[in-house]
């Protein structure tokens, strides 16, 4: 008898692939709340409100964006991975090439959606899950998540600070 499999599975490739994506997000949510809030509002709209409304409505949202994460994981991320080293192998070069350019590839399915900059959003966070999942191990996913954790909440805190620093 064997003892428990300590390496990569494709289980564990698809849990931090999907980590990673949500922590990507509340980076990314951070980041667009700090600047819409240091923004003036445009002259017909209210300067606050919505805010117990975005709070309930939040659960929710996060439900969902888990669940579009997983399913980005389980067609974008865990592809480009596996086609990456694969192709890496058929053409004797290194398959971290072969991986961010498929993730640069995949990213360009939002350019007809958010044109250039969703490319590039699209590229880049894809890059990150891909980049991320490459060496997944046991134990790869509670170190992530607390070092992701601290980024999400460092991020907040810096828009804060920035917010706070405007006023």
């Amino acid at each position: 008898m064997s003892g428990p499999d300590m390496g990569r599975t494709h289980a564990r490739m698809l849990r931090v692939s999907t980590l990673a994506l949500c922590l990507e997000a509340g980076v990314a949510l951070a980041a667009l709340m700090t600047v819409g809030l240091s923004r003036e509002p445009a002259s017909g709209e209210e300067s606050g409100g919505g805010g117990g409304l975005f709070l309930l409505g939040l659960p929710l949202v996060a439900v969902f964006g888990v669940l579009a994460a997983f399913a980005v994981s389980a067609v974008l991320v865990l592809p480009a991975v596996l086609l990456g080293e694969d192709l890496g192998r058929r053409f004797e070069s290194g398959p971290l090439r072969w991986q961010l350019a498929l993730a640069a590839l995949a990213g360009g399915l939002l350019a007809p959606l958010a044109g250039a900059w969703g490319w590039a959003a699209g590229a880049t966070a894809l890059a990150v899950a891909v980049l991320l999942t490459r060496h997944v191990r046991q134990g790869h996913f509670v170190t992530l998540l607390l070092w992701g954790a601290l980024a999400v909440v460092t991020a907040f805190l810096a828009g804060g600070i920035v917010l706070y620093a405007q006023d």
